[in-house]
């Protein structure tokens, strides 16, 4: 039995560190299938993890408890970024003629930033938390 202890402590902090990854990019929809199978888990690391996967599901709590405040704040960031991109684009490839000005060049990186957040990372992490909780609902 020493044996086996000692192949499942590292195991059950691996266990642990993964599953808090997971919640943090998929969200509590993960939570309950990890957080039963470490409960009924045999390793004596099953403590640690299931305060760390208890750790997270308070921290997506509190995330989601906050949110609605900053909803404002977000569309407040990445309006202005977007309708100025949208406004270059439509100008140039339809000949428009709008005073659109380029950003200056320290800014460009910035507007950037926000519009990969806003357009492409947020939309792929919704798709990829609903994808995983179609797969755990399957």
């Amino acid at each position: 039995m020493g044996l086996l202890n000692w192949i499942s402590n590292p195991i059950g902090a691996a266990l642990g560190t993964i599953g808090g990854g997971l919640i943090k990019v998929f969200g509590d929809s993960v939570l309950g299938p990890i957080l039963t199978t470490l409960q009924n888990g045999q390793n004596g690391q099953r403590d640690v993890a299931v305060q760390v996967v208890q750790a997270e599901l308070a921290a997506n709590q509190a995330k989601a408890a906050i949110a609605p405040a900053f909803k404002g704040l977000i569309y407040g960031i990445g309006i202005p970024p977007a309708v100025h991109f949208g406004a270059i684009c439509l100008s140039a490839t339809f000949d428009l003629g709008w005073p659109v000005k380029d950003l200056p060049a320290a800014y460009v990186p910035i507007e950037a930033t926000i519009l990969t957040a806003f357009f492409v990372s947020s939309p792929l992490t919704t798709l990829a938390r609903a994808g995983a909780a179609r797969l755990l609902k399957a």
